[in-house]
């Protein structure tokens, strides 16, 4: 471990003997930025490897001439020239395939990255880096979960190459106390997570009978994970009552009667919570302090012979108060474990109310749905309200493009060139109609950039009109193509519907979009 340190070349100078490293880093500019600072005082390839590394970006240019063009990525294929890369999320796919290939050909040597780079494929290093253990998880800042960092942690170590993976973790100077030690004994459990959107219960209902439903609803992996921590908390219940019930023995005879020495203490502090600033003004409280004192003075006062019974009174009042979370917490996981049934009621009358379904019977609105994997509702209104129809078919992959999406705090897209009042106007008689807004997230920030892409516009020009990165565009055409092919297979039945998704889907599916499949 070394102290925090702002420049990457004084963390490989004292690691220099230990590369190849991943060095993690939270943040897609601070890979970019730390990456440049590295390059100014290292190169790490011999002419030879420089020469191979020229021969697969001529390769890889050859088929995509603009690869290393667009916004900054000029600079990157100057730093694979000295060895270093950066992969992160909003790189092209093409761009991102060029860096891992070369650091498989162990022609990288200090990759910063983010840590989608430790999911997935087994990329490993001599070493893992940890620029930072405080991540933004989309709502706050909060250090790395145990589970997190031994996924990154894990990288350090090839196996055929080195004896052992080396980790370091840089302290923040600012946050010096959330660096964090991880313990693989605190790795956390994995939960499992079912939503049941319109698709579950339009499913459930198509090809499951009343009893596989309930079955499904109660031995998913969820409900199952629920129901063993309900168990776990009830055997914990279960050993706490048998310890109160043998501390309990530990009373003698005297235990609660006028003549028990701790019925005074008991008395006497009742008394004293009643004298409080809190209490003494209540109604009875002078009443029952007089009444205190009463049976104070009638009481003979007696010591206490039986050490034992005051320890059973001090271990079950302990007991107790553990006793009384346990029960909170068995009821809100009894509460948890009929969750889904409760969710998959709750929609099913939605769909009722809205004319997707009638008892078990599917209508068209809900057969339509059924196809649908992402907003369901949204999406069949879109269409059953003519929308879908009356729209050009620029303007529906600008629509389609807004579904399910959340932009970032400081995304900027230029304004779409039509009019999206329709579709405001759809989602506001939705929400009148009871329809919970979870169930018909769009925006139309992103609809600039399909409705260009479709009319023929060059990545170039998404790019210029936009602040996001290359990755970001592919993954919203990618997303609306995805779909666009949903809708296709929904309006089976309907041929000129699919005919127009169909022509729609072919001409976004293109260029630097289509290279990933």
């Amino acid at each position: 471990m070394v102290r925090a340190l702002q420049d990457p070349s004084e963390v490989i100078d004292l690691i220099q003997d230990k590369l190849p490293a991943l060095f993690f880093v939270f943040g897609r500019a601070k890979c970019e930025e730390l990456a440049i600072e590295l390059s100014r005082q290292w190169d790490f390839l011999y002419a030879d490897e420089k020469e191979k590394v020229q021969q697969i970006i001529a390769s890889a240019e050859a088929d995509h001439p603009d690869m290393f063009v667009h916004r900054d990525r000029a600079i990157l294929k100057k730093l694979l020239l000295q060895g270093i890369g950066y992969h992160h999320a909003g790189l092209s796919p093409a761009l991102k395939r060029i860096v891992e290939r070369l650091y498989e050909s162990r022609l990288i040597w200090v990759l910063f990255c983010t840590e989608t780079f430790a999911a997935g494929v087994n990329f490993p290093a001599a070493s893992a880096v940890f620029e930072s253990c405080r991540k933004w998880d989309g709502r706050e800042f909060r250090s790395l979960l145990n589970r997190e960092f031994f996924q990154m942690a894990g990288r350090a170590g090839r196996r055929g190459f080195d004896e052992q993976g080396y980790v370091y973790i840089q302290i923040s100077e600012d946050h010096p106390e959330e660096t964090g030690f991880f313990k693989e004994s605190g790795v956390e459990m994995v939960h499992g997570r079912l939503t049941v959107s319109a698709n579950t219960v339009l499913s459930l209902l198509m090809w499951k009978t009343d009893e596989e439903i309930e079955h499904f609803l109660k031995s998913n992996f969820s409900a199952f994970q629920k129901r063993r921590r309900l168990k776990d908390v009830t055997d914990k219940i279960m050993k706490i009552n048998n310890t109160i019930r043998e501390m309990s023995a530990y009373y003698c005879e005297e235990r609660d009667s006028t003549s028990c020495p701790l019925l005074h203490k008991k008395l006497k502090r009742e008394m004293h919570r009643l004298k409080s600033r809190k209490y003494r003004q209540r109604p009875g409280s002078q009443t029952r302090i007089k009444e205190i004192q009463r049976l104070l003075k009638s009481l003979a006062k007696k010591k206490c012979q039986q050490d034992r019974c005051f320890e059973a009174t001090a271990v079950i009042r302990e007991m107790n108060s553990k006793l009384d979370m346990l029960q909170l917490k068995k009821k809100q996981l009894g509460i948890e474990a009929r969750q889904y049934t409760v969710d998959f009621q709750k929609m099913r009358r939605l769909l009722e109310r809205l004319g997707y379904i009638k008892g078990r019977e599917l209508l068209p609105r809900g057969k339509f749905a059924l196809h649908l994997h992402i907003q369901e509702i949204f999406v069949t209104e879109l269409v059953f309200s003519g929308l879908i129809d009356e729209m050009p078919a620029d303007v529906v992959a600008g629509v389609l493009a807004g579904v399910d999406y959340v932009p970032g705090r400081r995304e900027y897209v230029q304004v779409p060139p039509y009019d999206f009042d329709a579709v405001n106007q759809l989602r506001a008689e939705l929400m009148e109609m009871g329809v919970p807004q979870e169930y018909m997230v769009w925006s139309p920030v992103p609809g600039y950039l399909a409705h260009a892409w479709y009319n023929g516009k060059d990545f170039d020009h998404l790019l210029e009109n936009s602040s996001l990165q290359e990755g970001d565009l592919v993954s919203i055409i990618r997303r609306t193509i995805d779909l666009l092919r949903q809708l296709e297979k929904a309006a089976e039945g309907n041929l000129s519907l699919q005919e127009k998704i169909r022509g729609i889907r072919r001409t976004l599916d293109r260029d630097q979009v289509a290279v990933l499949f």
